[in-house]
């Protein structure tokens, strides 16, 4: 029940954080409010208070679509809208997507022997760095990307318990970076797709 708790409330906050950040902050750093690294780091930590990897699997997925609910909620109840259809399903894919694969990164990372710890730390380390090249390059934000970037190479050093395990999730920050393009190519694509369906 207090785990069930925990996935419902962090994905629930998230989202209404999200939003309320989008609307609070000012320009150009209300769109850091705006991205997914944060959101997946939320499944990844309640994905690594789980019990097994099936529950962490499950957990990840909800976190994140709680999060949309919250999300969503929060837009209805300060600006008067709901979201696009094509928005809801784009997001939804993610979630199915990326909840699994952080939770259970979360999971390996708290449980797992120092391998598979070192590759979910430079998988999450992975999502940051590519959303600060994503902010820098594509959104011609420098200074967030470079935030997010930091925040990125810092995830070893706080989350690794061990210097085998951080010189391990550096390593394995490469093959996540291009699992990560590989992703967002698709993602766009998705998107794009989903948004001339709905034109």
């Amino acid at each position: 029940m207090q785990r069930t708790v925990t996935v419902v409330v962090a994905g629930l906050a998230t989202g209404a954080l999200t939003q309320l950040g989008q609307g609070l902050l000012p320009d150009g750093w209300s769109q850091a409010a705006n991205a997914i690294s944060p959101w997946v780091f939320v499944a990844f930590l309640v994905g690594s208070a789980m019990v097994s990897r099936p529950t962490a699997v499950v957990a990840g997925i909800a976190t994140l679509v709680f999060a949309l609910v919250g999300y969503y909620a929060m837009t209805e109840l300060r600006l008067g809208i709901g979201g696009g259809t094509s928005s809801l399903v784009f997001w939804g894919l993610g979630a199915l997507v990326g909840g699994p694969v952080f939770g259970l990164a979360g999971y390996a990372w708290r449980t797992a022997e120092h391998r598979y710890r070192a590759a979910a730390l430079g998988l999450l380390a992975a999502a940051f760095i590519a959303e600060g090249g994503y902010h820098a390059v594509v959104l011609s934000e420098p200074p967030i990307g470079a935030g997010f970037a930091i925040a990125g190479l810092l995830v070893p050093l706080i989350l690794g318990r061990s210097r085998q395990d951080r010189i391990g999730a550096y390593v394995a920050v490469a093959p996540g970076l291009v699992m990560g393009a590989a992703g967002f190519t698709v993602a766009v694509w998705v998107y794009d797709t989903l948004a001339q369906l709905g034109s």
